[in-house]
């Protein structure tokens, strides 16, 4: 029987590319741990709570250090509704850090995430690398240089350097593209259980991602998705264990917490009731300063209290979802919206739009040249979600830059399609326009970023 983790083995002619990514993932990640440590390493656990020693401690666009928190004191700090599994896939790592911590005194939280981030960003490079070779017919070079592209967006640079679930969400995103174009080119269904297996991951890492899983196995098994097989097991089997999931998390973690939080507040109210008024005021203006931040909520209601009436659309597109996904901003460099940021930067310099445009149209070139390709189809599919997410609804509009690894990998794929449509005279200036593209923003955000950094 063939060994079902041999789609993880490094082949021959990646090892290069193994060596290097790892490396650059190294790096990146260095220049994170070089920044914060002073604050991070001391081991306080047992005496203050994960929130205390790393809330608004990590300055990186506005990434979340939630899993410092977990895996400094294991408990529910992403919120479950929407990351119902990440909690869970942390836990041994909180183990590890726990034996770390109450043996040498030192909190491994950076470390130990830096090693899952540089693992997972590895893989999210190996999966494009083979999703261009070997599904688009892209040549080795090629599909090196366009997996280099991917990685100098200035998004996919921060997420695989930052502890935030976004690393997760694009590892195994990339993966599924794999998996699903394997199946899509084979013209074969795939088999229930592997579905099964990738909605239940996808999902629980990020809800949305759930719903990009079930359209890619609709691309896959066309018809056939509808099957009662497919959809009691391969749909149902896995959203209930997500439920389950999520309940237990509720009724354990999440109601101690609270517990823990209302008897907390009682004594400070008993003990110090000045001091409480003060901080209950405080917490109503803060409350307040966010809704500013994130914009009024059509509703308080689940999901409905995450959609965006205020924001901006034009500015988010320009300035976030094909701005500072691509380029980060000089001004307030790797700044947070609710930490002092402004909502809307711009660029000071005119080169950062004609770089915006000139990667915009050949990706609108890419879409026109490519739209029959059913892998393209596909992750058209997956963008519209994301954009029905972050324009339309207006979540997360106001730093979407960090969400860039939910879909960025459609721009080399759609590259590779105008690739193969190009006149074969074209194909060495394009080939040359794309390495140039590459090493300019590598250049661009990796300098900023070591400026920070460093």
């Amino acid at each position: 029987m063939r060994n079902p983790f041999h789609i993880f083995a490094i082949r021959k002619d990646e090892r290069w590319l193994t060596i290097i990514a790892t490396l650059i993932l190294i790096a990146l990640n260095g220049l994170l741990i070089y920044n914060h440590s002073p604050k991070f390493l001391e081991a306080k656990w047992g005496r203050i709570g994960g929130w205390s020693l790393f809330n608004n401690q990590l300055h990186l666009s506005g990434y979340d250090p939630y899993a410092y928190m977990t895996l400094t004191k294991f408990n529910v700090y992403y919120s479950i509704d929407r990351h119902p599994v990440l909690t869970l896939l942390l836990y041994p790592f909180s183990v590890l850090n726990h034996w770390i911590m109450t043996t040498w005194n030192v909190n491994a939280a950076m470390y130990i995430m830096a090693a899952l981030v540089i693992i997972a960003g590895l893989y999210a490079a190996i999966f494009m690398y083979r999703t261009l070779h070997e599904l688009m017919n892209v040549q080795r070079s090629g599909s090196i240089w366009l997996t280099a592209l991917l990685f100098s967006f200035a998004s996919i640079m921060t997420t695989t350097m930052s502890p935030d679930h976004f690393v997760f969400s694009f590892s195994i995103l990339v993966f599924t593209l794999y998996v699903f174009g394997r199946y899509i080119r084979k013209g074969k269904p795939i088999a229930w259980y592997k579905g099964a297996i990738l909605y239940y991951f996808t999902t629980g890492i990020t809800l949305t991602n759930g719903a990009k899983t079930l359209l890619g196995a609709l691309f896959v098994d066309k018809k056939k998705a509808f099957s009662w097989k497919n959809i009691l097991l391969g749909f149902l089997l896995p959203t209930v264990l997500l439920v389950g999931t999520y309940v237990i998390q509720n009724e354990t973690l999440i109601a101690q917490r609270d517990n823990n939080a209302a008897v907390m507040r009682a004594k400070m109210a008993a003990k110090d009731p000045v001091k409480f008024r003060q901080d209950s005021i405080r917490d109503a203006q803060n409350a307040i300063a966010m809704t500013k931040i994130n914009g009024h909520s059509v509703s308080d209601k689940p999901f409905l209290r995450w959609i965006n009436a205020d924001a901006s659309r034009w500015n988010g597109i320009v300035e976030g979802l094909f701005g500072e996904s691509i380029q980060l901003h000089q001004d307030y460099l790797l700044g947070d919206v609710f930490l002092g940021r402004p909502i809307d930067v711009t660029y000071s310099s005119w080169i950062n739009y004609v770089v915006e445009t000139i990667v915009f149209l050949l990706f609108m070139a890419g879409i026109c040249c490519g739209y029959k390709d059913r892998i393209l189809q596909m992750l058209l599919s997956w963008f519209a979600i994301d954009l029905l997410i972050h324009v339309v609804l207006g979540f997360g509009l106001n730093e979407v830059a960090i969400n860039g690894g939910h879909w960025m990998f459609i721009i080399p794929v759609a590259l590779a399609c105008l690739l193969r449509k190009l006149p074969t005279r074209y194909v060495s200036g394009f080939s040359f326009a794309i390495k140039l593209l590459t090493v300019y923003l590598w250049g661009y955000n990796g300098y900023l970023i070591a400026w920070y950094m460093v």
